[in-house]
């Protein structure tokens, strides 16, 4: 509950209240204070907690209230109020007019008519308002962040953007080499979220496209190709073996010119030789050989000499295979991949170049063998040859054909990478024409946007429901409503009947019209109380944590209703299920009675100081109003006008007035009190100062005290009071006199109010 008010500033009629060690709020307070002293605005302090709208009544105000719950105690300012750890109910002026509210504002009649659990049509408007901020918001989520996320969907939905461009890359790009299955919008979605984030590294420059498609859409149509051809060239060697050859030479022992110079005859005779061993005819002519002739001739072809002649056929025989191995087979080109053909053709032409070159030096060589033929008895010079080497065209040509090989044996898998890199630059040269990554960010900002909306969209039909099931709830107060507004008006003329959804008062069954201030303060007060009651109700309860203010109840109505509403109030409240309750009245009769009553625990003169529940507002005359301990002259007695009585009474016995606890109030309390007794002495609407006239003669000291009175009423000459001003004396003399006027010249009064 709230304990204290520590400060309220620039609250109205409260410019700069503070506390000052009254005694804290009970479970229930009972609130004087004459009228426009501030209890109304007051009322406003809670009412602008109630609404959680520290600029509710007064732009710019502060306070500062202390609230304990659980026995803890918290402090909260204007600036806080979300966490204020009470509800609360106000009834007051203010919510008089929000419950009436006219449907023919031109009629000459203007009935009354409540909404259903809302007379002010508060809710309706609450409900009206939010069916307009849902409409709103579903045409700003549909017009336009929906038509971004539609249109974004184009391209992944059934026959969308995605499923025409993997038609038109499958049959326009690649030659159909892929079917539906390798291609499709599933794939491009695939390839999408692959490269999506940087476009431009997956797009491929002309050349490289061409070539990349090239291998993509090839088919595999070859055959692995041998590699290896294993040729070790043997010129230099067999050059150094003719050279030996051509050096050396074969000795001759007897000289035979004849076959010096004639080589078939050298050749025929050397032949010959082996048919005639042992012979003595020629068996060529059939004459008989020439003694020694065979001996001469075998002296003359030595064993050197077929020694070198063997070497030569030798050497020439390798010579003719060195010749015969450069002649290779090599594979076609054709069938190569085509993109290693042309590698591969060079290779071939420079192999072809650089052999023939390899067998001129071999016939080179034949050359200088037969020339040693001719020449077996005489060392001959050797003719310079290019020693070629052909490993390097070998390579060339084994390179090329590793490479056809190697990209044979990863057909599947460079085909597959292929096809995944000119995929890759298609979609991506479509999504950046398409400026795909751009729509994507609108549209996860507008999916966002959709949900933020679907979640205020929620909390609005909530809202509504909850508003909604206020007004359906509130129908079962129908009767409720009509059971209290007969107990407050004394009568059952005017009644609430339910007429299309709504609360319509009526007057002797017809639509009730031109009701009276007193009528309408009876009927919101009705209604306040069934409001506290469906909260008393509701499931849980919520009444046992709302404080309530009650500001005036029996304003508007005359004297007979007091202790009607009386009635209501300790039924209502004499179950201690609320959090707290404040009631505030200018009428002392009401005051009075509600003392009396067990739901303030009747309060009297012996009860103790602390224990006494009861505030009075002062409004002092420089506009600005404080909240006091009740004088304990107001609860002692049954009237104001006794209670004031005492008051100056109690002032003027004292010997040391300058202490006495009610000072500040004393010219107030002078001044109200011959209100009240003139107006008892001469019942008149004439202000006090006629009425004064009327009742004192000319002589009599009272009448001369009149202005002083008004001197008194402002807060300056308070101040003055308080720093013992010589005007002090002339208030004691004023309040002396009006009491001597009283025992003298209206004794019966006097023993009255005396208690005689």
């Amino acid at each position: 509950m709230i304990t204290k008010i520590n400060k309220l500033k620039k609250f109205g009629i409260y410019k700069d209240f503070s506390w000052n060690g009254l005694d804290d709020f009970k479970q229930k307070n009972l609130i004087y204070g004459w009228n426009y002293s501030g209890k109304t605005t007051l009322s406003k302090l809670f009412q602008t907690i109630e609404f959680r709208d520290k600029n509710k009544h007064f732009s710019g105000s502060e306070f500062d209230i202390t609230t304990k719950k659980d026995n803890t105690e918290l402090n909260h300012t204007q600036n806080d109020l979300e966490n204020f750890p009470y509800d609360i109910k106000v009834f007051n002026s203010d919510y008089i007019k929000r419950i009436f509210t006219f449907d023919l504002p031109n009629s000459n009649i203007q009935p009354i008519s409540f909404y259903l659990g809302d007379p002010s049509g508060e809710l309706d408007n609450k409900i009206k308002i939010l069916n307009k901020k849902i409409i709103q918001l579903e045409n700003i989520r549909d017009n336009r962040y929906q038509k971004i996320v539609d249109e974004f969907s184009n391209y992944n939905k059934k026959n969308g953007k995605f499923t025409i461009k993997a038609k038109e890359i499958r049959e326009n790009y690649l030659d159909n080499k892929l079917d539906q299955n390798n291609l499709n919008k599933a794939k491009i979605q695939q390839i999408t979220d692959k490269v999506k984030s940087d476009l431009s590294k997956y797009i491929l420059s002309d050349i490289e496209k061409e070539k990349t498609k090239s291998k993509a859409i090839t088919e595999n149509t070859f055959e692995l190709q041998k590699e290896n051809f294993s040729f070790i060239e043997k010129l230099e060697t067999l050059a150094n073996k003719v050279k030996s050859i051509l050096e050396d030479s074969a000795p001759k022992s007897i000289p035979l010119p004849e076959l010096d110079e004639n080589k078939i005859l050298f050749n025929w005779v050397q032949a010959g030789i082996k048919l005639h061993e042992n012979e003595t005819d020629c068996k060529f002519c059939t004459n008989p050989l020439p003694k020694n002739r065979i001996s001469d001739l075998n002296l003359y072809y030595s064993e050197k000499l077929q020694e070198i002649q063997n070497e030569i056929e030798s050497v020439q025989k390798e010579l003719k295979a060195e010749n015969d191995k450069l002649n290779i087979q090599f594979p076609d080109k054709k069938n190569l991949e085509n993109s290693y053909q042309k590698d591969y053709e060079n290779s071939i032409s420079a192999y072809s170049k650089t052999v023939n070159q390899y067998k001129a030096q071999l016939i080179i060589l034949e050359k200088d063998l037969k020339r040693k033929a001719s020449n077996y008895f005489n060392n001959i010079p050797i003719t310079e040859i290019e020693i070629i080497t052909l490993k390097k065209e070998f390579d060339n040509i084994e390179s090329s054909i590793k490479a056809h090989n190697d990209w044979l044996n990863q057909f599947d898998e460079n085909k597959a990478k292929s096809i995944s890199e000119i995929l890759n630059h298609y979609i991506a040269e479509y999504l950046q024409t398409e400026n795909y990554n751009l729509k994507e960010s609108n549209k996860i900002k507008s999916v966002q946007i959709i949900s933020n909306i679907n979640s205020i969209i929620s909390t609005n039909n909530v809202d509504k429901l909850v508003l909604e099931t206020q007004l359906k709830s509130s129908v079962k107060g129908q009767e409720e409503l009509n059971d209290i507004l007969e107990i407050l008006l004394h009568r059952n003329d005017i009644r609430i009947e339910i007429k299309e959804d709504k609360f319509t008062l009526e007057r002797s069954g017809h639509l009730a019209s031109n009701l009276s201030e007193g009528e309408k303060s009876a009927i919101a007060f009705a209604y306040f109380l069934t409001e506290l009651k469906s909260l008393r109700d509701d499931e849980p309860p919520k009444l046992y944590k709302t404080i309530v203010f009650i500001d005036d109840p029996i304003s508007s109505l005359d004297s007979n209703h007091i202790f009607q509403v009386r009635l209501l109030l300790h039924n209502f409240f004499k179950i201690k299920d609320f959090a707290q309750l404040f009631i505030s009245t200018h009428n002392f009769e009401f005051f009075s009675v509600m003392l009396d009553t067990k739901l303030m625990g009747r309060i009297n003169k012996d009860t103790a100081e602390k224990n006494r529940p009861l505030y009075f507002i002062k409004r002092n005359d420089n506009n600005n109003s404080v909240i006091k301990k009740l004088p304990k002259a107001f609860s002692s007695y049954k009237s104001e006008y006794v209670g004031l009585f005492h008051i100056i009474k109690e002032f003027n016995d004292l010997e040391d007035k300058e202490n006495f606890t009610n000072l500040l109030i004393l010219p107030n309390a002078v001044r109200r009190f011959l209100e009240l007794y003139t107006i008892m002495k001469y019942p008149s609407v004439n202000e006090v100062d006629n009425r004064v006239k009327q009742i004192f003669n000319p002589d009599d000291k009272p009448l001369y005290n009149t202005k002083l009175l008004h001197w008194f009423s402002h807060q300056n000459q308070f101040e003055k009071v308080q720093q013992h001003d010589d005007k002090i004396l002339q208030i004691e003399d004023a309040i002396s006199e009006l009491l001597e006027y009283i025992e003298t010249k209206d004794n019966l009064h006097w023993k009255g109010l005396n208690g005689e």
